[in-house]
């Protein structure tokens, strides 16, 4: 008898069970919706990515909306192109990138800021107004390998500047610059008589900003097919650009020709760029807020406060913004 109430009672219990796991199932399993499925589209989390320290990008974002402290849900990115792979496939993320990146090549789309499209018109004409500047600096005079290499680097500054082809290849690479008063390179040439020698065994090294590295890529190839110089790019970020060039990294294995910063160097006496050789900036460019293609939640533009306060943790989800 005992044995037979503890049958009953066992297969009571794995009725219950069963009963159990059918109510919770996943929609997957059932086809009906989950009480998660049941939130409205927009009640979604935002998904907050950011650049290092020592990003220039970052530096240039974070003044231009007036960011005093950012969230710390934010996830942090690597580069330019870390962050615009990253938010391309969440389709719930938020970041920002430069205008030179491909936005339809990493699933983008660029959110307009203030109701200005990002675009080189609006950059150029200031109605665009979350821009920056592409800026450079060389090692100082005496401290290049040698004259040749300084000189190189001189005529390569000069091309980068003030060439016709210099001028385009970066323009081509998303850079905003003016062509207006660009000279044919076969003219400004004539003013580097170290082009006259064999160079082709000079190697230009630049380092610094990420977000630079299309047009000052395209920079150099244009001039490689017009001297034959060499160049090697090692990128990590602005804070390393005026490092490797005249502060502490200048005389290391990652010592540059060249440094980039993707916003103006810092005047706080930290990178006193008026030891270099040749310092100033070559184009203009946008920070871009992007999100993911995938993205059905967000809206067309977003204000400088919207986004402050997205990037500071105080709006989090999507559908707080409409």
């Amino acid at each position: 008898m005992e044995g037979k109430m503890f049958k009953k009672l066992l297969y009571l219990l794995i009725a219950l069970l069963v009963l159990v796991a059918c109510g919770t199932s996943t929609p997957s399993e059932t086809g009906t919706p989950s009480e998660t499925d049941n939130v409205p589209a927009g009640d979604v989390a935002i998904n907050v990515y950011t650049r290092d320290s020592s990003s220039g990008t970052r530096e240039a974002f974070e003044g231009g909306v007036n960011l005093e402290e950012l969230t710390v849900d934010a996830v942090e990115t690597s580069g330019n192109g870390d962050m615009a792979q990253k938010v391309g496939v969440d389709e719930h993320g938020i970041g920002y990138v430069s205008l030179t990146t491909d936005f339809e090549a990493n699933n983008l789309t660029p959110v307009h800021f203030e109701g200005v499209e990002p675009n080189f018109e609006n950059v150029l004409d200031q109605s665009y107004t979350l821009s920056r500047p592409f800026s450079y600096v060389t090692r100082a005079a005496d401290d290049f390998a040698g004259d040749v290499e300084r000189d190189v680097v001189a005529a390569f500054i000069d091309f980068l500047n003030y060439s016709t082809e210099g001028l385009e290849a970066v323009e081509a690479a998303g850079g905003i610059v003016d062509l207006s008063a660009a000279k044919d390179w076969s003219e400004l040439s004539a003013n580097h008589p170290v082009l006259d020698s064999d160079v082709t065994t000079v190697t230009i090294r630049t380092s610094g900003s990420t977000s630079v590295e299309k047009t000052i890529q395209a920079a150099l190839e244009a001039f490689q097919a017009e001297t034959g110089v060499q160049f090697v790019m090692n990128h990590t970020g602005s804070g390393d650009g005026f490092k490797r060039v005249l502060g502490e990294e200048k005389d290391s294995a990652n010592a540059a020709d060249i440094g980039f910063a993707s916003r103006t160097f810092k005047t706080d006496g930290s990178e006193e760029v008026s030891a270099g050789l040749a310092q100033g900036y070559y184009a203009l460019d946008a920070v871009v807020v992007v999100v993911s293609q995938d993205n059905t939640n967000a809206p067309e533009s977003l204000t400088a406060d919207q986004i402050s306060k997205i990037f500071g943790g105080e709006i989090k989800n999507w559908n707080d913004l409409n």
